[in-house]
């Protein structure tokens, strides 16, 4: 069966990592892709990387500032459906290749933009390499936490319990203060996400429109995914149940170290299971006799939990040490409870469950043979994707594609749509509608109802983002949800939905909710397995009286020995390998959590991209179908830079330093004379010479065009390698990091001041408040509610904030009269507790 993308013609004109990853995506599910490359090379051609990112595709080079090259590319261009970019702001004017030259030569073609900054004006300007991006947004600040949490800080408050730090021995990575490089890069991952997402929302909108239009993010909007649920800024922070300690860098994590040298990740915390496993012959042989909720000795989120965690912690600590790993992670799993080996990616990769999964492949490819590295993330009943191809060698399809753009220019003819997959145009379908001529759109998702029953933050978050896309979006509660939707992490994830609760276990309730099906577009839960069947919410029991419905079940892990235990961010962020090199466990440093880890926020992401994409198909096809992915593909994403040869050796992907700086002496924190820090990204030899000559004082010129230098360069900075960092690290201390990003961007070495207060900045920022990149509405409790809005553009079809977070139970009134209930009847369900009806009056 053909993937889900299938029939649509691709231009790549990417490179860097978000844009990569974002037609990896497209081409995994049936897309054609063909990646463009210029004729001087691609300046990120070596990172290893690109060897799974353009898996697939075809690749040919073309001059764009060539007369012939652009006239080619035009050509292609009026048969595309999508051309990916990621120039800086203004090239695609001076190339001639804007959304509104392409648009005039094919109204149905969709364009995506991927910038560093958007058009922001103070900021659009800067170079937009990743971690630059980490550092002016002050990422690096949040990857260990923010003591007091970030919304606290922001706020200019210290958190509970200021005169208490980290317990003893609880260390993160590196063992210093201040910012720290992470190895996953979160503003280009973040920016994948939601302009995979973005595409997928502008390709069903088209289907009802018939015009493409301009998707825009940037890695700022990265950025603000990745931290999106950590960044808030409230009118009461005192409010009950809105603080809880996870992020805040004085807790602990359930990161422990065993007998045998291996650390596990432990969570959520079940400190009682612990030290019994602990005083045990065997942790195996220890029990777990009640459920979280129910668990009276669980360490609850709230502030005296925090303090019961750091008391705790020296005990936790000794008890994992009694025994072995092995013995940890099978005890877990015999008590159902979250304990996950903290792995490095080449472990991820070589798991053969992984691989019997589909999250990991291997593939045959031209240059180095046979390979593993992250399979396709996401997953369809009706239109399954999948790796089809390894990366091509640069530029192998040149002549063929070359001949294509001839034949076009020879004769042309109007775009056609792309086919359903029985072969007819999605208007004559069966079911399927067919652009409306003249039909306006005011919102991607207009007009679409969905059905969230998630849970946690993995599953409502999916909710969150499609409501951001004009869903009508109804978050279907439990009747005891009314703490959980009060704190950070529940406002964060349900934003512009409404609420109901029901009790599904009460004939009313369950008869309330089949209604309430019967007029959805989609369902979505993130159950474990077995339990929507159980209560006959399977897909297909659904699918069966609702052909239509487009049903979402994620999961925490592959589907195999792990699929019935709990899983979380924190658990599939060891197990992928994410956490290992972000702490650079190379180096001998204990593993990092870190705070903008997108594990449920990306499976939500990866859950909505999938989910829209349905919607797509529905619209050509008639035909709904159950989709998915897990918290473990998102974290094979995010590692995914990352693979290894048949044999079990792993590529050199670069790892970072043991006090985690950076991956070189040109891409990497400096401390500078005002103790504030200065991130230099010198990529290129022109990049390197001129920082070596302006920070350390060697005589090298820096006016001489590139690629002049040839061996006297190499040579130079051969002979500088054993003392470099040193002398970089002595030349910064002598200024200023301001006065340093002065110099260097006067000589056009990229670099950026680490701004610890952008988090608070931006929610007075006029533009960021103008454009939506944050938001402003108002929840039950905390009063003004300010958080990350949106996160992708549309020239079209413009997102939008529907309103501030749903409370539980808070519109069940509203939607039961929507769906035939009468005052009465609703009074009778309350009364026998079948639904909660909790309205609240919002200002």
């Amino acid at each position: 069966m053909a993937g889900v993308f299938d029939g649509l013609q691709v231009l790549d004109l990417s490179w860097g990592i978000a844009g990569p990853m974002t037609t990896m995506m497209l081409v995994d599910n049936g897309a054609r892709v063909t990646r463009i490359e210029r004729p001087e090379g691609d300046p990120f051609a070596d990172q290893t990387g690109y060897r799974v990112w353009h898996r697939g595709k075809r690749s040919a080079t073309i001059d764009l500032r060539s007369p012939q090259g652009h006239t080619a590319f035009l050509a292609l261009a009026s048969r595309a459906d999508i051309v990916v970019e990621t120039f800086s702001p203004g090239t695609t004017d001076e190339l001639g290749i804007d959304h509104a030259t392409l648009c005039a030569i094919n109204p149905r073609l969709i364009t995506c933009s991927i910038s560093g900054y958007g058009r922001h004006p103070d900021h659009a300007d800067r170079p937009g390499y990743d971690a630059l991006v980490a550092a002016r947004t002050g990422l690096l600040y949040d990857q260990k936490g923010r003591r007091g949490t970030a919304f606290e800080y922001i706020v200019g408050r210290d958190g509970p319990h200021p005169e208490y730090d980290a317990p003893d021995g609880l260390v993160r990575g590196a063992d210093r203060p201040g910012p720290v490089f992470p190895r996953t890069p979160w503003p280009s991952i973040g920016a994948n996400y939601v302009a995979s997402l973005g595409i997928a929302a502008a390709l069903c909108a088209r289907e009802v429109t018939g015009r493409g239009q301009h998707v825009e993010t940037s890695l700022l909007q990265g950025a603000l995914a990745a931290i999106s649920l950590n960044w808030q800024r409230v009118e009461n922070p005192d409010a009950t149940l809105y603080w809880m300690w996870p992020i805040d860098s004085r807790s602990i994590e359930g990161i422990y170290e065993c007998a045998d040298g291996r650390w596990v990740h432990h969570w959520t915390v079940r400190p009682k299971w612990v030290l019994g496993a602990a005083e045990a012959e065997r942790p195996q042989d220890v029990v777990l006799d009640t459920a979280y909720r129910d668990d009276p000795d669980r360490i609850s989120m709230e502030a005296d939990g925090f303090l019961t965690g750091i008391f705790l912690h020296p005990l936790l600590a000794e008890a994992f040490k009694k025994f072995p790993s092995s013995d940890w992670v099978e005890a877990g799993a015999l008590a159902g409870i979250g304990v996950a080996l903290v792995r490095s990616p080449a472990e991820a990769l070589a798991d053969e469950s992984f691989l019997a999964d589909g999250c990991v492949v291997e593939v045959d490819d031209p240059e180095v043979g046979r390979i593993r590295h992250v399979g396709s993330v996401l997953e369809f009943s009706s239109t399954p994707g999948g790796v089809t191809a390894p990366s091509p060698r640069s530029g192998a399809h040149t002549a063929e594609v070359l001949a294509e753009a001839a034949a076009i220019i020879a004769s042309p003819a109007a775009p056609t749509r792309p086919t359903t997959t029985t072969g007819e145009a999605g208007e004559g379908s069966e079911g399927g509608t067919g652009p409306r001529p003249g039909v306006s759109l005011a919102h991607p998702l207009a007009g679409v109802r969905v059905l969230d029953l998630g849970l946690g933050v993995a599953g409502p978050f999916a909710g969150r983002v499609l409501a951001d896309l004009g869903a009508d979006v109804i978050k279907v509660m439990a009747m005891h949800d009314g703490y959980w939707s009060g704190t950070h992490m529940g406002l964060g994830t349900n934003r512009g939905k409404r609420s109901i609760a029901v009790n599904l276990k009460h004939p009313l309730g369950r008869a309330a909710l089949d209604r309430l099906i019967e007029q959805a577009d989609v369902f979505t839960v993130n159950w474990r397995p077995g339990a929507a069947a159980r209560l006959r919410l399977d897909f297909d029991t659904l699918h069966a009286r609702f052909p239509r419905l487009v049903y979402c079940n994620t999961r925490g892990y592959e589907k195999g020995p792990r699929s019935d235990l709990p899983g979380t961010d924190q658990t599939a962020a060891a197990l992928t390998g994410t956490e290992w090199e972000d702490g650079a466990c190379d180096a001998g440093n204990p593993p990092l959590w870190s705070r903008s880890n997108m594990g449920d926020t990306g499976n939500a992401l990866l859950a909505a991209t999938a989910i829209t994409a349905a919607l797509y198909h529905r619209e050509r096809t008639g035909e709904g179908q159950a989709v998915s992915t897990s918290i473990v593909n998102a974290g094979l994403l995010h590692t995914s830079y990352a693979w290894i040869a048949s044999d079990g050796t792993s590529a050199d992907w670069g790892h970072v330093d043991g006090d985690q700086h950076g991956l070189s002496p040109y891409y990497r924190l400096y401390q500078c004379e005002d103790d504030a820090w200065l991130f230099v990204a010198a990529l290129t030899p022109e990049h390197r010479l001129r920082l070596l000559h302006a920070v350390t004082g060697h005589a090298v010129s820096a006016v001489e065009p590139p690629n002049t230098r040839g061996d006297a360069g190499a040579a130079l900075e051969a002979a500088l390698e054993a003392n470099l960092e040193a002398d970089l690290e002595a030349g910064f201390r002598s200024r200023p990091a301001a006065a340093w990003q002065s110099a260097l961007d006067a000589l056009g070495v990229p670099a950026e001041v680490v701004d610890e207060s952008f988090c608070r900045t931006i929610f007075d920022d006029p533009h960021a408040r103008a454009e939506r990149l944050v938001s402003e509405t108002w929840a039950s409790g905390v009063g003004r509610f300010e958080d990350p809005g949106l996160l992708v553009g549309f020239s079209d079809t413009p997102s939008v904030i529907q309103g501030g977070p749903c409370m539980c139970g808070e519109h069940t009134r509203q939607l039961l009269r929507e769906h035939g209930y009468t005052d009465t009847e609703i009074d009778d369900m309350a009364a026998e507790h079948a639904v909660l009806d909790a309205p609240i009056e919002r200002p």
